[in-house]
């Protein structure tokens, strides 16, 4: 028994790197697999289950360490919460991914993916407890920014996103309770002091990137967007759009960068995501980029959204007066967070081409 153990020791330590990134590749196609919707119960059970056992093997690895200070790193305890770690991060990485735009949210999608992919480097770190601490209240922040608004407040907002801190807060604050008086006895207050003020850090950098609208607006998301030159409602429930289509390789559009229309209107169709039971206002937002190479906001179209429907809810605004020009129309929540933007050139002296047809 001992060299069977030996053996799968060995073969650990020599193909450790590749086990590794495959365990990655695998758990970030699972992720991409189960983490479409937000409110799923499945998904949130599976955060939660990473959240407790990570939470659990930090105490595990802090009693091991006391009681056994002069042991070899424990192996089995750092690679579960090495998993655990991942799995939170690539899960967030893909419902953070879904909400907001790549370049407006790029500074927090890149701390995710740090985690994600650094993930299979920090090892020798989550020794320490401080590290750990700190990625896992960065994570568990994350979640609650999620969990709040879906299953408590049920709509987004400034009111929503405290309550979602004040939440995290009382969360890590029970957790480091347990922690230095059932492992450390309410010795090494120095610790305690040294992880608060990581965890005030990172809840004060949350602030500050929410009020800047970098952090993505889960839980909501963006199904769909598209610049038409008319939209009708049908009895049935159903949309008719015309528009001009995009060229074969501008696959992740619909409709055309290009827009041709003797009249000078045009309407932006949208869809957007919202969990079952949330309901707020969004914003259709036409710019167009002036002589100096600015935005300057035209007009602020707002309607309400209500949540439950798989493809979106679906709203669209007109925009008359059109100029040549670059344009552009983003769907942002009533905090001026974006959600997503389409963006077209209004051509001069061109009449209209015939146009498809398309059921939204």
């Amino acid at each position: 028994m001992r060299s069977a153990w030996h053996g799968i020791f060995t073969f650990w330590q020599r193909y450790e790197h590749h086990i590794g990134v495959g365990a990655l590749a695998v758990g970030f196609l699972f992720d991409l697999w189960v983490a479409k919707r937000p409110d799923t119960v499945f998904n949130n059970l599976l955060l939660l289950s990473y959240l407790l056992v990570a939470g659990t093997f930090i105490i595990m690895l802090n009693v091991r360490s006391r009681r056994r200070p002069d042991d070899a790193e424990p192996l089995f305890l750092l690679l579960i919460l090495q998993f655990c770690f991942g799995g939170l991060a690539s899960n967030l990485l893909v419902l953070y991914g879904h909400s907001g735009t790549l370049a407006g949210s790029a500074v927090f999608i890149g701390i995710l993916v740090l985690i994600v992919f650094g993930n299979e480097y920090f090892r020798s770190r989550y020794a320490l407890l401080r590290f750990n601490i700190g990625v896992y209240y960065f994570l568990m922040l994350s979640y609650a920014l999620i969990a709040v608004p879906i299953f408590v407040t049920h709509s987004i907002g400034i009111l929503t996103f405290l309550l979602s801190g004040l939440v995290s807060l009382a969360a890590i604050a029970g957790f480091l309770a347990l922690l230095f008086f059932a492992v450390f006895r309410g010795t090494d207050t120095h610790k305690l002091r040294e992880v608060s003020l990581i965890v005030g850090a990172i809840f004060c950098v949350f602030n500050l990137l929410y009020f800047l609208n970098v952090i993505p607006p889960v839980p909501l998301s963006l199904k769909d967007i598209g610049i038409y030159h008319s939209v009708l409602h049908r009895s049935d429930g159903t949309y008719l759009a015309l528009y001009e289509p995009a060229p074969w390789y501008q696959f992740w559009r619909t409709t055309s960068a290009q827009y041709a229309s003797n009249n000078g209107t045009a309407a932006c169709f949208s869809a957007v995501f919202a969990p079952a039971d949330l309901q707020t206002p969004i914003h259709h937002v036409w710019e167009y980029k002036n002589a100096g190479g600015e935005w300057e906001e035209r007009s602020r179209i707002s309607f309400p959204i209500s949540g439950g429907r798989e493809e979106g809810y679906r709203g669209w605004s007109n925009k008359s007066a059109l100029v040549p020009g670059e344009w552009r129309c983003n769907v942002e929540t009533s905090g001026g967070a974006l959600i997503g933007r389409i963006s077209f050139a209004v051509l001069a002296g061109t009449s209209t081409p015939a146009l498809s047809q398309r059921t939204l």
